[in-house]
């Protein structure tokens, strides 16, 4: 897949494998965090948004986890909470029966 650090076409397709699971498992992750206690409604959406981020990073960065830094900046990460707030705040109600 990956040839002494080197990206190849291979290890591209098995990153490509990777985020789209990834973000199958934060879409999941989604739907249950309206279902936690509330305290933990903005942590967990600002994980799940900037997580998303960083698999963003990873794409811009051609695949390349091997030699580059895949991160959300110092000023994203700020601008970013706001969006995790709004989305701490909606309440969805599940009828569970």
């Amino acid at each position: 897949m990956c040839s002494l650090g080197k990206v190849t076409d291979a290890w591209r397709e098995f990153m490509k494998e990777q985020i789209t699971r990834a973000r199958f498992y934060f879409n999941l992750a989604e739907d249950g965090a309206s279902q936690i206690h509330k305290a933990s409604h903005w942590p967990v959406w600002s994980s799940l948004l900037l997580y998303r981020k960083i698999l963003d990073a990873i794409e811009d960065n051609d695949y390349d986890n091997l030699t580059k830094r895949a991160f959300v900046g110092r000023i994203e990460k700020p601008v970013t909470l706001p969006s995790a707030y709004s989305s701490s705040c909606i309440v969805t109600t599940f009828n569970l029966h």
